[in-house]
């Protein structure tokens, strides 16, 4: 999974994979002090730290990236799939559950 992670106190940012599953898909480099001061002791999120996959960097100065309308349309389809397609086959699979249990059961002769 992928996600649009923007750098701390520039226009830039980056196509990075995330580190495990999850919704979110656009985040901010956020402050490095401030989360500093706010957790003491904790290490930064997964976002602000050096170690990141970066698949495409990219800087809003330098114009728009192409890619960045598609990637946001495509995550926009995959969410509608799963919300579509996920109730279409919970239905399907009650239906055959249904249909195994309620048979009448094969006559041997």
């Amino acid at each position: 999974m992928t996600a649009v992670v923007y750098f701390e106190g520039s226009f830039g940012g980056a196509l990075v994979v995330k580190p495990y599953p999850m919704f979110v898909v656009v985040v901010g480099g956020g402050e490095g002090g401030a989360w500093a001061r706010h957790h003491p002791g904790q290490p930064p999120p997964w976002f602000m730290q050096d170690d990141l996959k970066v698949i495409f960097k990219f800087d809003w100065e330098q114009g728009r990236p192409a890619w960045i309308e598609p990637y946001f349309w495509g995550y926009l389809a995959t969410l509608l799939a799963w919300v579509a397609l996920v109730p279409i086959g919970a239905v399907k699979l009650l239906i055959r559950i249904r249909a195994r249990l309620y048979s009448p059961p094969l006559s041997i002769r």
